[in-house]
């Protein structure tokens, strides 16, 4: 009988917000995107709110930051930061696991969605860009940190991941590309992506937030 999988054990819960884990993914590597006219970030698959603080940080004046998670007692935690760090601004919600993301049409669409350490988390990462997409607003942008099908110093096993090349597939078979490449560690790959072909939206203009 297989136990639960790796993401939702207490000890990787614990590894979130560790210093193993940001040795790997520093905060730094969000200085390689564009924020200037975000207004609505979305962090798919937020976890315990290991970004929560750095978005803020580069967030403009007035943008929200909503926080998709499946796991509620991750909700949960990244509520306490919210308020033991006084972080405004930021509205999370859960979103049930499924191999298809449906995204609610409650939240605005969003400017830019970042998947981090939770695409190489599907059997079929292309059907999770596809749900996922669903939430982007026009002219909106994927930001994918994920892990390389290596063993590195901390982190899950080796075949718990996908390899970059791998993963560029999926990209390609979601209808998306590779808009360009983020400068990373040999264990960890980023990259921006975008749809191929300008996809119509019959969702609401983007608004900051709900106004």
């Amino acid at each position: 009988m297989r136990g639960r999988p790796y993401y939702e054990e207490p000890e990787y819960h614990h590894y979130l917000l560790s210093r193993d884990r940001k040795e790997l993914f520093p905060h730094t590597l969000l200085d390689q995107v564009s924020w200037e006219g975000l207004d609505n970030v979305l962090d798919f698959g937020m976890g315990n709110g290991y970004f929560l603080p750095p978005i803020m940080k580069r967030l403009p004046e007035g943008a929200f930051l909503w926080g998709a998670e499946c796991q509620e007692i991750l909700i949960d935690q990244a509520l306490q930061r919210k308020v033991r760090e006084n972080i405004s601004n930021f509205i999370p919600f859960y979103i049930e696991r499924t191999e298809h993301p449906l995204m609610p049409d409650w939240i605005p669409p969003m400017d830019m969605i970042l998947c981090s350490c939770v695409l190489s988390t599907f059997a079929d990462p292309s059907l999770a860009i596809q749900g996922i997409a669903r939430a982007l607003g026009r002219a909106g942008f994927i930001i994918l940190l994920d892990w390389e099908k290596m063993e590195a110093p901390s982190g899950p096993e080796a075949d718990q991941k996908v390899s970059l090349d791998r993963m560029k597939y999926f990209i390609e078979d979601a209808g998306f590309e590779v808009n360009r490449m983020l400068k990373t560690n040999p264990f960890v790959y980023g990259m921006e992506i975008r749809p191929k072909f300008e996809t119509k939206h019959d969702r609401t203009p983007s608004y900051k937030g709900l106004e």
